[in-house]
């Protein structure tokens, strides 16, 4: 399976949603985690290393794909992005990573962090399920309309405080809301400390837990 989590500003929780997703894949299979977004390191208490999926990508050769990925434990590597800048979307390198990762989601579970960034063509087509993460806020809505078309789904991050609720999510991007994660300090306690994947809290767990089950893309 291949999973893209996307989101249209920063501080929407993507990251985090891609963590969420991977730590609970591989407590059942084995699990490649892609950063995209560059904070997944840091969210599992990892050393962030300065060669990455950015480097790959300025010369693809499948057999150094996972070179620099790092070993969270028996069932879950990340791919770090590296310092060196990520290719337009447009470039051929985007489709030659696609191919391996579809490749390697027959047998592993592949989710990817591509935050805010523009998603490469290849990568939206390729995957099984687009979920786009954003808060129920009107300027994040307001510029998530354009992007309907590139997801599939969405993941909402549901804080008290906002005037708009889920449905209202549903409603603007015509697409359906498939979790409600709720704001809980304890998750961003444990993402501070780099301990999410070890003590994945329920209100995180439990909405997301549902969206590992095999897929249907309803659009694409």
């Amino acid at each position: 399976m291949l999973i893209v989590c996307r989101s249209v500003k920063g501080g929407a929780g993507t990251s985090v949603v891609a963590a969420a997703l991977a730590s609970l894949s591989s407590r059942t299979s084995s699990t490649l985690l892609i950063d995209l977004a560059g904070d997944q390191p840091a969210i599992f208490g990892s050393v962030t290393p300065v060669a990455g999926l950015a480097d790959w990508l300025q010369s693809p050769h499948s057999d150094s794909l996972l070179s620099t990925s790092i070993h969270i434990d028996d069932d879950l590597r990340i791919l770090p992005t590296g310092d060196t800048a990520l290719p337009h979307p447009q470039s051929s390198a985007w489709v030659e990573l696609t191919r391996h990762l579809v490749e390697r989601s027959r047998a592993t579970t592949v989710v990817v962090d591509l935050g805010s960034s523009i998603a490469p063509p290849a990568l939206i087509d390729a995957a099984d399920r687009v979920l786009l993460v954003v808060r129920p806020c009107y300027l994040t809505l307001r510029r998530a309309v354009t992007l309907g078309e590139l997801a599939d789904s969405v993941v909402v991050i549901d804080e008290e405080h906002r005037a708009l609720r889920p449905r209202d999510v549903e409603s603007v991007l015509g697409l359906p809301v498939v979790a409600v994660v709720k704001t809980n300090s304890m998750v961003s306690r444990r993402v501070d400390a780099g301990i999410l994947h070890g003590r994945l809290p329920d209100s995180l767990a439990a909405p997301l837990q549902e969206l590992l089950a095999e897929p249907t893309r309803s659009a694409s």
